[in-house]
C-alpha cells in the first residue's frame, strides 16, 4: 500500500499528496464535458499539463506491475521527451491500468479508488499512531478530502474498520484528549476584545470636556462602573501574559511544539492569536460532522457511545469546547461578545455545524445528550441568537448574522421530529418570549434598510436570496424557530400573530407568516409530523394555471407516486418562475404573457365565429344573383375537377 523501492517519502508528504490528488481539476468541473468556446492552444496546455502530472505521480509512486499488483521505483530517469506512459503500458495517474486520468474522474470516484487502496485505513493508523503534529494535521485533511460530498462509501468504511478494529477506542481517545486540550488552552490563554472599549473610553472622555459640571456629576456611578471593569480587564491581561511568560520558561520545548504544525505562510498573524492545540480543533470538527453527513445514524451514535471498555463521548466535548471557547467560564452570557472576534469566530461557526449534524436526522439520543447538559452549552447556544455580539458587529456584521443563523440551525435540530417538550422547555427555560421576537423584528428591519441600499443594482434581490446569513433569512430562521417553541408556549404564540401583544413591527410578522409553509408527512413507524420550511421569493412567481394543471394532472395511482411525479416537474417549474420574474422587467411582455389565457378564448371564439359563418351561408352568391360561387367538384369518372 503507496510503497516503492526507492527513497520512501515521509508520512505527512504522502497524506499531503494524497489530499492534492482529491481537488477537483477543471475538467472535472466541467462534469467531462470540453468547452468549444475555449482555444486550441489553452487545451493543448492543459493536456500537456495532464501528460506532466501523470509522469510526476508516476516517478513518485512507481511504475505499476499489471501482473503482479506492485509498484516498483523509477530510479534511472531518460533525457527523452516527456510521456504519459512509459513503453507498453497503460497507466493512469492514479494507477490503474486503463482506467480513466484524474482529469476525467469524478471526486467521487477519485474517494472510491483512493478506498480501495487503503486511504482509511491509513488515516485511521496515522491519527492512532502519529506523534507529530503535521503528520496528524495532514491526516485530518486528508480524511476531509475523503469524506467531502457526503460519499457514504467511505463512511461506511470508516465505520467497519473502526466497529472491527479492537483498538479503535484509541482513535476516539485521541479527540477526546485534543479536546481537553484544547479547553485548557483556551482557559490559560483567554483574553477578551477591550481595543474598542479603550477607544469608547477615549470618546467619552473628550465628550466629557465640553459637558458642565452638573451633567457629569449625574453620570458618575456609570463611569465608576465602566471604570472598574476596565480596570478589571486590563488585570486579567496581565496575569494572563505573566502566567504564558512563566509557562515558556518552565517548559519551552512543548511551547514551541504547540505551534509545530502551522503553516509558515499566509497565517502568521492568526499564529501569534491562536496556538495549534486550538486552531487544530477546526478540521478536527469539520472531520467529524462530515462523518454524520446525510443523517448517518450508526456514525452519529458511535460517536457518543462505542461500546467499548472505555467510552468517549465526543459529542459532549464538542458542547463543552463551544462552553469553553464563549467564555462562559469565566462569567455570565452578558459579556459573550468580548470573547468572539474575527480570529476565532470560524472555529465558533464550525462547532455549531457539527453539532447540527450530530442531531439532525433526527437523533433523539444525541438530541437528549446535548439539551440535558450539565453545562451552559445550551444557553450559549440561546444568548448567540439574542444578545447583540459587540464590538464585532460593528465591524462584521456578516459575521455576526452567520453565528445567528447556525445558532438557530442548531435549536430547531435540537426540537426535529420531537413529539415531547422537554427539550423545547429547556430551550424556553432561559429565553424571553418578548426578546425572541425583537430579534426577528430587528432582523427583519435590518435586511429592509439593507435592500433600500442596493435596490437600484440589477442583481441586488437575486444575491439576496442566494445569500443564507442576509439578514431576512437569518430573520426567516429565528421566525421558524420561534414558530416551533410557540406550540409550547401561549404568550409567545400570542405575541408571533400580527397585531398581538404589541402592535410595533407587525410588518415584520406579516411577512414571514406569509413566506412560512407546512406540510405532513409520515415517517416509517407510521408517525405524523408537520415540517415547518421558508418558501422563497421567487415562487411568488408561478403562476395560477401552473399550480392548477400541477395540481390536476399529478399521477397519483398508486401511494407515494406523486411525490416521485412531483419532483420530476419541479425543474421545470423552477425554470418557468424564473422566466416570469425576468417579464416582470419587461411591462409590455408581461401585460401580454399575463392575458395569454384570454389570448386564446378570444383567438377560439373568433375562429368557431368563422366556420359557423361558413357552414351557414355556403355556396356564397353573387350581390345581386347573378353569379354563383360554389366549391370545385371531383368527377370520380373524368378524374378531373369540374
Amino acid at each position: 500500500m503507496w510503497r516503492s523501492s526507492g527513497s520512501t517519502p515521509s508520512s505527512s508528504r504522502m497524506v499531503e499528496l494524497l489530499t492534492l490528488s482529491l481537488r477537483e481539476c477543471p475538467a472535472t468541473l466541467r462534469r467531462k464535458r470540453l468547452d468549444q468556446n475555449v482555444p486550441a492552444k489553452l487545451l493543448a496546455d492543459q493536456r500537456r499539463g495532464e501528460a506532466l502530472r501523470r509522469i510526476l505521480v508516476s516517478r513518485y509512486y512507481g511504475n505499476f506491475h499489471q501482473s503482479g499488483g506492485r509498484r516498483d521505483s523509477l530510479t534511472s530517469f531518460g533525457n527523452g521527451p516527456l510521456s504519459p506512459v512509459g513503453p507498453g503500458r497503460s497507466q493512469s495517474a492514479l494507477g490503474v491500468p486503463g482506467g480513466l486520468s484524474r482529469g476525467e474522474m469524478t471526486l467521487a470516484e477519485v474517494q472510491c479508488h483512493l478506498d480501495k487502496e487503503g486511504a482509511s485505513d491509513l488515516v485511521i493508523d496515522l491519527i492512532m499512531n502519529t506523534t507529530s503534529d503535521r503528520v496528524f494535521q495532514e491526516s485530518i485533511l486528508l480524511a476531509i478530502a475523503l469524506l467531502e460530498g457526503g460519499n457514504t462509501t467511505i463512511q461506511r468504511s470508516f465505520f467497519c474498520r473502526l466497529t472491527d478494529d479492537k483498538n479503535s477506542e484509541k482513535f476516539f481517545r485521541v479527540f477526546y484528549d485534543r479536546m481537553k486540550s484544547a479547553q485548557q488552552e483556551i482557559k490559560a490563554t483567554v483574553t477578551v476584545n477591550t481595543s474598542d472599549l479603550g477607544n469608547k473610553r477615549r470618546d467619552d472622555d473628550s465628550q466629557d470636556r465640553d459637558v458642565p459640571v452638573r451633567k457629569k456629576t449625574r453620570d458618575l456611578a456609570v463611569t465608576m462602573t465602566e471604570d472598574v471593569k476596565e480596570q478589571l480587564i486590563e488585570a486579567s491581561s496581565a496575569t494572563k501574559k505573566a502566567f504564558n511568560s512563566y509557562r515558556r520558561e518552565a517548559d519551552p520545548e512543548d511551547h514551541c511544539s504547540s505551534t509545530d504544525g502551522l503553516p509558515s505562510t499566509g497565517a502568521k498573524n492568526h499564529e501569534e492569536k491562536m496556538s495549534f492545540v486550538i486552531v487544530i480543533m477546526q478540521p478536527i470538527l469539520r472531520f467529524l460532522q462530515l462523518l454524520c453527513e446525510n443523517h448517518n445514524r450508526d456514525l452519529q451514535n458511535f460517536l457518543r457511545c462505542q461500546n467499548k471498555k472505555n467510552n468517549y463521548n465526543l459529542v459532549c466535548e464538542t458542547l463543552q469546547f463551544l462552553d469553553c471557547i464563549c467564555g462562559s467560564t469565566t462569567g455570565g452570557l452578558g459579556l459573550l461578545g468580548l470573547y468572539i472576534n474575527e480570529d476565532n469566530v470560524a472555529l465558533i461557526n464550525q462547532t455549531l455545524e457539527s453539532l447540527t449534524e450530530y442531531c439532525q436526522g433526527p437523533c433523539h439520543e444525541n438530541q437528549n445528550c446535548i439539551a440535558t447538559h450539565e453545562s451552559n452549552g445550551i444557553d450559549i447556544i440561546i444568548a448567540l441568537i439574542l444578545n447583540d455580539i459587540n464590538p464585532l458587529g460593528k465591524k462584521r456584521m456578516d459575521l455576526v448574522l452567520e453565528l445567528k443563523n447556525n445558532a438557530s440551525k442548531l435549536l430547531l435540530a435540537i426540537m426535529e421530529s420531537r413529539h415531547d417538550s422537554e427539550n423545547a422547555e429547556r430551550i424556553l427555560y432561559n429565553m424571553k418570549p418578548k426578546e425572541l421576537v425583537e430579534v426577528i423584528k430587528k432582523a427583519y428591519l435590518q435586511g429592509e434598510v439593507e435592500f433600500v441600499d442596493i435596490q437600484e443594482e440589477e442583481d441586488a434581490r437575486d444575491e439576496e436570496e442566494h445569500d443564507a446569513a442576509s439578514p431576512r433569512n437569518v430573520g426567516h430562521n429565528i421566525y421558524i424557530l420561534a414558530h416551533q417553541l410557540a406550540r409550547h408556549n401561549k404568550e409567545l404564540s400570542i405575541m408571533l400573530k400580527p397585531g398581538g401583544a404589541s402592535g410595533d413591527g407587525d410588518e415584520a410578522l406579516e411577512f414571514y407568516a406569509k413566506h412560512t409553509a407546512q406540510i405532513e408527512i409520515v415517517r416509517q413507524d407510521r408517525t405524523m409530523e408537520e415540517i415547518v420550511f421558508p418558501v422563497p421569493s421567487i415562487c411568488e412567481f408561478l403562476t395560477s394555471e401552473s399550480k392548477l394543471r400541477i395540481y390536476y394532472t399529478t399521477e397519483r395511482d398508486e401511494q407515494g407516486s406523486k411525490i416521485n411525479d412531483f419532483f420530476l416537474r419541479a425543474e421545470d417549474l423552477f425554470n418557468e418562475m424564473n422566466w416570469q420574474k425576468k417579464l416582470r422587467a419587461e411591462p409590455v411582455l408581461y401585460w401580454c404573457s399575463r392575458n395569454m389565457s384570454v389570448w386564446s378564448n378570444v383567438s377560439f371564439k373568433l375562429a368557431l365565429l368563422m366556420n359557423l359563418l361558413v357552414c351557414f351561408f355556403y355556396p356564397l352568391e353573387g350581390v345581386h344573383g347573378e353569379t354563383n360561387f360554389r366549391a370545385p367538384t371531383f368527377s370520380p369518372h373524368t378524374g378531373s375537377q369540374q
